[in-house]
């Protein structure tokens, strides 16, 4: 199974950079000259669901979305979700093609990547100006503004399996700024299409939870966050015969 994962690997790391690169670069890039942010929007839908398609035709990572029925049909909410994998933000947008997201203010200067974020109304964040909370009041500003899905990582960049890292209170914040749904996302997707060159076949499952209640304390809510972000998705690996790769 190594071998052959170790193979399907290579394959798909040539196959995904070439696939991003000519689609983004070439067709959905261009989309970015027109007035309305729908093309781009669309264009990237066709790039996430490609792409997401390619990981089971050449890595055999197949995807299960459970708990679909907790997310918002319409209107803004918080997808507060563990991230492990350039897999997830796709999984997010599959699911509601208008979400938004936070993006530090150096990828908007990278070519191609920065001219479609701008087009989509992505939100710029600066990490290092070292005004968390005051991001935020801009961020609730503008989430309200959009009435878009807003992803949140808590744990604010991919974490591979069997780390931890500290979970940040943004999420909690912004549901102070704008009282809008909190729904938590637990997955095991980094066990599959991982941080790293090697990958393995299997399922990656994208675990929705039910929306938090509002009115939690700050530490009522993240330890609610952490059961579901972190020990949920603990769960999610062991459930997929990983449970050795956890701390």
């Amino acid at each position: 199974m190594r071998l052959i994962n170790g193979i399907r690997s290579i394959f798909w790391n040539i196959t995904f950079v070439l696939w991003s690169l000519l689609f983004l670069g070439i067709f959905v890039a261009p989309l970015c000259f027109l007035k309305s942010e729908k093309p781009v929007r669309w264009g990237v839908g066709v790039y996430c669901r490609g792409s997401v398609m390619l990981a089971r035709i050449v890595m055999g990572i197949r995807v299960e979305i459970r708990g679909l029925e907790h997310c918002p049909k319409e209107g803004g909410f918080i997808l507060a979700a563990a991230h492990q994998s350039n897999m997830d933000p796709m999984l997010a947008y599959c699911i509601r093609g208008d979400v938004t997201a936070l993006a530090k203010k150096e990828l908007f200067s990278v070519p191609f990547v920065g001219p479609i974020l701008a087009k989509m109304q992505i939100v710029c964040i600066d990490r290092g100006a070292h005004n968390a909370h005051k991001d935020m009041d801009d961020v609730a500003r503008q989430v309200l503004k959009l009435q878009r899905p807003l992803i949140v990582y808590p744990q604010a960049t991919r974490v591979p399996i069997g780390k931890t890292k500290k979970l940040k209170s943004g999420a909690y914040f912004l549901q102070q700024d704008t009282d809008l749904p909190v729904v938590p996302v637990a997955t095991n997707t980094g066990l599959f299409w991982s941080k790293g060159f090697w990958h393995r076949s299997g399922t990656a499952v994208y675990d929705i939870g039910e929306p938090f209640p509002k009115g939690l304390s700050k530490n009522a809510f993240m330890k609610r966050m952490e059961a579901h972000v972190v020990t949920r998705s603990n769960e999610l690996v062991s459930e997929a015969g990983y449970g050795n790769l956890l701390p």
